[in-house]
């Protein structure tokens, strides 16, 4: 099917619409606006076999000529009935419909057949509006579809509009929108109202719809609702059944009212951590006509030490019900772009209660395997027999806090936990972390623990031959190396390295020798190739200054 698109051109405050193509209708399967539905007969009998019969639609074939479209789906189209839309007054008839099947898609899947009415195209009296009733036989009765499908006649369709005002306040949210609607004829050339055409027109969020008279002229009230945020998106005015909405004025604007805010929550406020907590207080507006009157349902917010939104009542009072999470101040402000907010209103949070503190957090020892013992503890001020979570997190990168282990203790108690290391990035500095619950508040240790042994580690792995054959030499070797903060690894000489053996099909590892490590960092040992399995160097014997660390394994295939 043809789509209608439109161009726009803007005159003043008044906007044509330039249709590209004719008015085509919607496709067989869309939807008939709700202004245009009627029943589908009136015979019961009828009703229940209706389903079946398919929708219909107009398109322009490549002679510029309108012509009807039945769905293939359903019963067999008899004839197709031509209306002006909300009349019983059928102006043509289309009986001759002609089956097109393209044939299976490129999936496979069922052809999408339609019949075509091409040898009776559209030659109506009048541009505007028309419904299809669809006829089609079911065995040797025949059943119909009134208004099973919609289109408009005619073509370069223009709108011309215009809003009465274009500033809209609390008091004054509706406009006029009025104009006319045209098309050229198909077959005329002559530009004429399109009459009995849907319009409908926006401003913000509030919608209105019409139908043009016989003169193409149309009447519209539409009012915003009051809650938009913005009106910029202007006055709009399109046909009912196009796909864009055209402006028609200069952007709509909203022209706030002086407010005024009170806040009768004054006493300093002390609560227990996360508690909602009611600030009250009443806003006022100064209507159009310079009385003072409540503001009914504007919006408020707190921010701050809690925050919260709220709505205003018929009195204009409001209760905002922020949770606390600390001490400060919670500044009440008008949220409503159509009011003019007069400053902020202030209420003082002077104490939290039950907010936690980790202190005597230390790391107690830390082996050669990397693991780490940590003890600490987590105080809250107040009286509670919760436990308290607890996170030991290390640090992936500057102001990257992963969490490495998890556990629960009883608040103010001194709790020891070890940790291992990360194998999947180094862990620069340690912290230990209350996230706290719903009315206890969280905290963070002060200090940042770290890892007292300098990492090690065992590189440039090497295992060969393979395969090898059985008695012959194979060798395994690779390079150790120490961490230092200005040159990072370097080689680690004299230390004794341990070689492990895994045969195929084993879980067991066997110490199968010993060396030690030159000046380079190099390590490497021969031994007689007995049968397959995996191979690998460990670094075991660290001092107390030194992590151990554990090559990758590689397997040598021994053949004989």
């Amino acid at each position: 099917m043809n789509s209608f698109k439109r161009t726009m051109t803007a005159v003043g405050t008044a906007v044509v619409i330039a249709a590209v193509g004719a008015l085509a209708a919607p496709a067989a399967s869309a939807a008939v606006p709700a202004a245009r539905q009627t029943a589908l007969t009136s015979d019961p009998e009828a009703k229940s076999a209706a389903i079946a019969v398919p929708g219909a639609s107009v398109r322009k074939n490549e002679k510029n000529e309108f012509i009807v479209i039945v769905d293939g789906r359903g019963s067999t189209p008899s004839r197709v009935e031509v209306r002006r839309a909300g009349t019983d007054k059928v102006v043509a008839v289309v009986d001759e419909l002609t089956l097109r099947d393209p044939g299976p898609d490129e999936s496979g899947g069922p052809s999408n057949q339609w019949y075509e009415g091409d040898k009776q195209p559209l030659v109506l009296a009048d541009v505007g509006d028309y419904e299809l009733d669809v006829y089609a036989k079911d065995g040797t009765t025949e059943v119909s579809r009134r208004n099973a499908g919609w289109f408009t006649y005619g073509s370069d369709a223009r709108v011309e509009a215009k809003s009465s005002q274009q500033e809209f306040s609390l008091d004054d949210r509706d406009t006029q929108v009025t104009g006319t609607v045209t098309a050229v004829h198909p077959h005329t050339g002559q530009r004429m109202p399109l009459t009995g055409t849907g319009i409908r027109a926006r401003l913000g969020d509030g919608r209105a719809a019409g139908v043009s008279d016989a003169q193409g002229k149309f009447t519209l009230t539409v009012a915003a609702l009051g809650t938009e945020k913005t009106l910029t998106q202007t006055v709009t005015v399109a046909l009912s059944s196009g796909d864009t909405e055209v402006p028609v004025t200069t952007p709509a604007k909203i022209r706030p009212q002086k407010s005024t805010l009170t806040l009768t929550t004054t006493a300093p406020i002390t609560t227990r951590y996360g508690t909602a907590v009611p600030v009250r207080g009443k806003l006022t507006r100064v209507a159009d006509d310079g009385t003072v009157k409540p503001a009914v349902g504007r919006s408020v917010a707190a921010s701050g030490a809690g925050t919260a939104t709220a709505s205003t009542g018929a009195d204009g009072s409001y209760t905002l019900l922020p949770p606390i999470l600390k001490t400060g101040s919670v500044g009440v402000t008008v949220q409503d772009a159509w009011l003019l907010g007069d400053g902020t209103r202030t209420a003082t949070v002077a104490k939290v209660t039950h907010t936690t503190k980790v202190v005597e957090e230390k790391l107690v020892s830390t082996d050669k395997y990397g693991k780490l013992t940590i003890s600490g503890k987590v105080t809250v001020d107040g009286i509670t027999s919760q436990q308290a979570p607890i996170q030991i997190q290390y640090q992936a990168a500057p102001g990257k806090w992963v969490t490495r282990q998890s556990f629960i203790v009883p608040y103010n108690k001194t709790f020891t936990v070890t940790v291992g290391t990360p194998s999947s990035s180094p862990a620069d500095g340690w912290r230990v972390y209350t996230p706290g619950t719903s009315n206890i508040g969280p905290s963070t240790g002060t200090k940042i623990l770290r890892q007292t042994r300098t990492e090690t580690q065992i590189s440039g792995e090497r295992f060969g031959p393979s395969p090898v054959a059985k008695g012959k030499q194979l060798s395994v070797s690779g390079v150790l190396s120490t961490y230092t903060p200005t040159q990072g690894f370097v080689p680690y000489a004299g230390q004794k390295v341990r070689y492990y053996f895994r045969p195929d099909g084993s879980t067991a590892w066997k110490e199968m020798g010993t060396s030690v490590s030159g000046a380079t960092g190099a390590v490497s040992m021969k031994f007689t190739a007995q049968t397959t399995g995996y191979w690998r160097i460990r670094f075991v014997d660290a001092d107390a200054t030194h992590l151990a660390d554990t090559g990758r394994e590689g397997r040598i295939e021994v053949k004989g």
